[in-house]
């Protein structure tokens, strides 16, 4: 309404300007007076009730299409691909690695398992792709590796697809063993290549008969590449681990210690001091005012990942253990105070000698369907029924303000337990959109 008034004067002179009676343009200003109370909003909300209503539908009742469109349509964004896959997981729908010869161009459902996608591969085009969708579909699927270089043009699938496609697993069922079929990609693909330049100019049999005039080349045999390091590639090729997590023996310490969900960073207190675990990317250093050095790195764990800010003092106590892919316990504070929530960190630990956490507070994120002191009866029933340590906090979103929501700490007297197996309860209750504790 602030915003009608102040326009009405300028409406009025600019239709004036244009030979309109002052007397038809405040006429015509009054009609849009009410329109504005209401119309952007009340089309928005049409436009957007269908639209999640759509959304819920397939995601009710086709999971695993609606994660791998989602995937698809994300196939580009390594950091969404990551998160949307995460998300894929929890839901229990698996995720398939690449394959040579059940891929697809995107992301495809194969008896509700939603298989990786080729263009989702690094330095994938859609030419190479299609090429060699295209060899597959022709000639069936691929025997061999030998067999899949002989059918497809090495000019568009060239040595950079073949080799991040051997790093991130795509041949591994032609090939089990990475590390061999790394060695032996350049002689395969000297061997593919002159093997075809001899069948352009007609030479690839005598007088017509089929003679194997190109015996394969000998491979060199060589041990497979550690789990760690076949991780390495995975995580940096399709943005997330297939074959394992590296923090997969921390993670009942992760478990039981870490206080902050990289999920959802900002739902973490400011005020006080936090433990994560995870795995150190990106470390870079660089120098202070003063001529010193500080650092900033990524750790991610088994949920997201944050933005480590190491402080000079901090850096000359820590720095020999700060090492690119090194798998350390951290803690310190969170910093909320801008776009992207980062952590300060005040010291760096071996994981196992993190401290358990002290779950203190249960968090309940409501959806709006409980709308009565009776509709909240089941869910007072389901607190009472699982007694424990943590206080009991409701969040609502408030409907007169935007995306903000209130916060309603329940009964000091009404207290729940954190129990992971009580939270998985609990989120399957109506009314209720999320749980978790701090």
């Amino acid at each position: 309404a602030e915003e009608m008034a102040r326009q009405k004067k300028s409406f009025i002179e600019g239709a004036i300007a244009r030979g309109y009676p002052a007397k038809k343009a405040d006429e015509i200003f009054e009609l849009l007076i009410p329109f504005a109370g209401y119309g952007f909003n009340k089309s928005h909300a049409a436009a957007y009730s269908v639209l999640a209503y759509k959304t819920a539908y397939l995601k009710a009742n086709f999971p695993a299409e609606f994660m791998a469109a989602n995937l698809t349509n994300e196939i580009n964004d390594t950091d969404k691909l990551a998160e949307y896959i995460g998300e894929t997981r929890k839901m229990g729908i698996d995720i398939l690695p690449p394959d040579i010869n059940t891929s697809e161009k995107y992301f495809s459902v194969v008896d509700g398992k939603i298989r990786y996608g080729l263009l989702g591969i690094k330095n994938m085009g859609s030419n190479a792709a299609e090429e060699i969708l295209q060899a597959r579909s022709s000639g069936g699927p691929f025997r061999s590796f030998l067999d899949f270089l002989d059918r497809v043009d090495l000019k568009i699938v060239n040595r950079k697809v073949l080799e991040t496609g051997v790093q991130c697993g795509l041949f591994d069922s032609l090939s089990p063993n990475r590390a061999t079929l790394l060695t032996n990609l350049d002689t395969m693909v000297a061997f593919a290549e002159k093997k075809k330049e001899s069948q352009s100019y007609g030479q690839a049999s005598l007088f017509g008969v089929n003679i194997e005039e190109f015996p394969e080349p000998s491979w060199e045999e060589v041990p497979d590449w550690p789990e760690r390091e076949k991780l390495r590639f995975e995580r940096e090729i399709l943005g997330f681990y297939f074959s394992g997590h590296p923090l997969e023996p921390y993670r009942t310490i992760w478990e039981k210690s870490v206080t902050i969900d990289l999920a959802h960073p900002n739902r973490a207190s400011s005020n006080t001091t936090h433990r994560l675990l995870g795995i150190l990317k990106n470390i870079r250093t660089v120098p202070t005012k003063t001529g010193k050095k500080m650092a900033f790195a990524l750790l991610e764990d088994f949920a997201g990942s944050i933005e480590l800010v190491i402080f000079t003092l901090v850096l000359e106590q820590n720095g020999h253990k700060l090492q690119e892919d090194a798998i350390v316990g951290i803690t310190g504070r969170i910093d909320l105070s801008r776009d992207r929530p980062s952590f300060i960190v005040e010291e760096v630990k071996e994981p196992d000698m993190l401290e358990s956490k002290e779950v203190s507070e249960l968090h309940i994120a409501l959806n709006g369907s409980l709308c009565n002191e009776e509709d909240f009866y089941q869910l007072r029933s389901f607190i009472i029924e699982h007694p424990g340590p943590c206080s009991v906090y409701l969040h609502f979103k408030d409907s007169g303000n935007g995306d903000s929501e209130r916060i309603i700490r329940a009964s000091a007297q009404l207290k729940a337990s954190g129990k992971k197996e009580i939270l998985q309860q609990l989120q399957q209750l109506p009314g209720v959109e999320e749980v978790w504790v701090r």
